[in-house]
């Protein structure tokens, strides 16, 4: 149309932006929102105003909807419909009832579109407000004559949701226009209220009626019969799912039939429900998973999951964690495995084993378990090997030593796979001479084992300490034991070697390691010596080295740690080639974007670093927000960059205020030249103050005794003026402080880091 040079007017832009919307095609969208407001529609067209408010608000876009909304000079119903729509859709429950306030003193009168929106909102507020608010919407559609179908089914889901099941029955009993989607509202309410006779009841009166089933009936009523353990109703419903293709291949009635088959102790049968099903969800996995767990079959869970994780690019939750720790309990073909793993959800795997304790602990009082049916839930080796890479990731010291105590207790100590997760969780912590100490008290080591002592010393830049264990490893191979380097050693030494600026010794090891040791460099290998050389400031020999990489290698890892380099020593040019390279491999990578931004910020380039910022956003990504952990009494306390959340977190900031005026005495300036430039000098410093790791480490001087250690674990790399601060409050407060970011350990002591500013 455009290319015909015909102009498009307020009846053609309402008809392409919901084709956008229906594509959730946000980008596309702004495209046509600038050719809008070049030609007026903005102000001059309600219609099309409207139409960019729904398309913001199903698109992803909340910011947009409040200035597209508040530059509409005559809003309508549908304006106000749709900006409540949007805000519930971002579940902004209490907005969205302050803007139906609103629109009342406006005086425009709201639609059966408004009162849905609005009672969803009201079924997700506190029962007391939701119950008040809602029946007042109740009241108003009753008053107005508002009878429709749709609106009463939402008055009903808000009812249930609410917990007044019976509010709902009595609407539904009231009115005759029911169509599916009401009796879907009454089964699902009463099978989740635990009502299942009345499910089943509704179920068959809604058949009487000439309503066909459809998927979310299936699922909803599944659950019914699993509870009732009425399996032969329950194969019913499977055998009129199978005969209607469009129901048998959905993944939520496949969980629920999975279920039903699984607690009904038809194993087989679930496990035939589950293999049939291509579109596999989390919920279908855990059901599985459950079905497994439950009934003993605790090898399969674990196979099971092994290809979850593997092959369906599916990430575990707590509820999977819930039936596979236990599978790791119990499994003996697990039992002598080395290395296995299982980490991610740290928080909820540390609260798990507490729960799994404390049902042992039921278990051996006798309290509500009777003998022979009380399954063990006692951690093994394998448990722990789950949960100590929680304590290492969350750097909680306190809950690895408790774990520690309790595996020299009930003899798995000496696990050799539990040894090494204990040695990596020491070196995680902070605590590398305890680290140490747990590997020398091992009678048996593995591979696993020396790798993860040598990445701790790596870690904690000790080069030195790092190059004499591993000619141990090597002198212990060759003397006969069965240990070797591998490919991970290597890259540990690697990586030890840059963090100590040992160039020599890394390049070296690097060109010989396939003909003294045998081992192929890899990708990952020609990464770590790409950081050796970048680190240490040989940016072109780093380059010429990706160069020479065989052209089936994947140069990620390398560009990345090329553009980290030219991050550090300023480089323009070689940063420039490095970003190209990635974001045309992973253009939706955010720290690509954002190394490459501080260059230009770096070099005074505000224009390119403003300019990159911006690609950032119209590509839609987003840069991982900064966090530290420090544990205290027991408790890991989390902190996010300019974090208000923590209940001491005003104490913290006024904290930090006082601490800085002190720092600036002491001779400290803020390092602001990667703060954004449109700010003055003053918010600069203020945004600096609030990084996490500051908040981190006011939290644990005002907590802990004076002298006390603090120990700090951090997600990104600290950031140059976090790393002079915490020099200066070393000084100040007279403690060590040690912080581990995502590349390193940094051991603050008397104004000095143990990495010599050389990170």
């Amino acid at each position: 149309m455009t290319m015909a040079g015909i102009q498009p007017d307020n009846f053609a832009f309402p008809a392409v932006l919901k084709a956008v919307t229906d594509l959730q095609h946000l980008n596309c969208g702004k495209q046509i929102h600038a050719a809008i407001a070049k030609l007026g529609y903005c102000s001059s067209s309600v219609t099309v105003a409207n139409t960019l408010l729904n398309m913001y608000g199903k698109c992803g876009d909340i910011v947009d909807v409040f200035k597209v909304f508040e530059r509409i000079a005559h809003r309508d119903q549908v304006s106000w419909n749709s900006m409540i729509s949007a805000l519930c859709r971002f579940e902004e429950w209490e907005l969205a009832l302050e803007a139906f306030g609103l629109m009342q003193l406006e005086g425009m009168e709201p639609s059966s579109f408004t009162l849905v929106s609005v009672a969803l909102a009201c079924s997700n507020l506190s029962k007391h407000d939701g119950l008040r608010l809602g029946k007042q919407v109740h009241q108003y559609s009753l008053r107005i004559g508002d009878r429709k179908t749709f609106t009463n089914n939402a008055l009903m889901a808000m009812y249930a949701k609410l917990g007044r099941i019976d509010d709902s029955k009595a609407i539904f009993e009231l009115f005759a226009d029911r169509d599916i989607v009401s009796w879907n509202t009454m089964i699902s309410s009463f099978t989740q209220n635990e009502r299942f006779y009345e499910a089943l009841t509704f179920l068959n009166l809604m058949v009487l009626e000439g309503i066909r089933p459809d998927e979310v009936t299936i699922a909803s009523i599944l659950p019914a019969c699993s509870h009732l353990e009425l399996l032969d109703i329950g194969m019913e419903i499977h055998a009129y799912a199978l005969r209607n293709d469009n129901l048998i291949g959905n993944s939520f009635v496949g969980s629920a039939l999975v279920d039903m088959y699984c607690n009904g102790r038809q194993v087989e049968s679930g496990r035939k429900v589950f293999d049939g099903i291509l579109d596999r969800r989390l919920g279908l996995w855990n059901a599985m998973l459950a079905g497994y767990s439950q009934n003993g079959f605790y090898e399969e869970a674990l196979t099971l999951f092994m290809k979850m994780v593997g092959f369906s690019g599916i990430f575990p939750n707590p509820t999977t964690m819930a039936s596979v720790l236990p599978a790791c309990v119990h499994s003996e073909a697990f039992s002598d495995k080395e290395g296995f793993v299982i980490s991610g959800c740290h928080e909820d795997a540390l609260i798990l084993l507490h729960d799994m304790q404390r049902v042992e602990a039921k278990i051996e009082k006798n309290d509500d378990y009777e003998g022979e049916k009380a399954a063990s839930y006692k951690p093994n080796s394998i448990t722990l090997m789950a949960i100590l890479p929680g304590c290492a990731a969350l750097a909680a010291l306190g809950k690895g030593k408790e774990i520690h105590a309790f595996a020299i207790r009930n003899a798995l100590a000496s696990d050799v796979a539990v040894g090494s997760a204990l040695v990596d969780m020491y070196a995680k912590c902070g605590c590398l001479y305890l680290s140490k100490r747990v590997f020398d008290g091992m009678t048996n080591r593995n591979v696993i084992t020396w790798n993860v002592i040598i990445m701790a010393y790596g870690m904690h830049g000790k080069g030195e300490e790092t190059l004499e264990l591993f000619r141990s490893m090597v002198a212990e191979g060759a003397s006969g034991g069965e240990v070797k380097p591998n490919e991970i050693t290597f890259i540990a030494i690697f990586a030890a070697c840059s963090h100590s600026g040992m160039v020599n010794e890394g390049r070296n090891l690097f060109h010989k390691m396939k003909d003294t040791h045998r081992i192929e460099p890899t990708a990952d290998h020609y990464a770590c010596v790409v950081d050796l050389l970048g680190r240490a400031g040989q940016l072109e020999e780093a380059y010429q080295l990706i160069n020479t990489m065989p052209p089936h290698f994947d140069k990620v890892g390398t560009w990345s740690s090329l553009l980290g380099a030219c991050r550090i020593h300023q480089n323009v040019e070689l940063g420039e080639i490095a970003a190209k390279n990635l974001l045309e491999l992973e253009p939706n990578v955010a720290s690509h974007y954002v190394l490459l931004s501080n260059i230009y910020s770096s070099a005074g380039l505000w224009e390119k670093a403003m300019e990159i910022r911006k690609n950032m956003k119209e590509m839609g990504v987003r840069k991982e927000p900064g966090c530290s952990w420090i544990e205290y009494d027991g408790e890991v306390h989390k902190f996010m960059a300019g974090d208000v959340s923590h209940p001491k977190s005003k104490q913290l900031h006024g904290f930090l205020e006082v601490l800085s005026e002190r720092m600036r005495k002491e001779g400290y300036v803020p390092d602001t030249s990667c703060v954004l430039h449109n700010v003055d000098e003053e918010e600069k410093e203020n945004l600096l103050c609030g990084h996490s790791e500051k908040l981190a480490i006011a939290f644990g001087i005002l907590n802990t005794p004076p002298g006390t250690t603090i120990r700090v674990a951090k997600n990104l790399r600290v950031c140059n003026d976090c790393h002079i601060a915490t020099k200066f409050i070393s000084k100040i407060v007279e403690r060590e402080i040690i912080v581990r970011d995502v590349r390193r350990f940094h051991h603050f002591r008397n104004g000095t880091c143990s990495c010599g500013d050389y990170w």
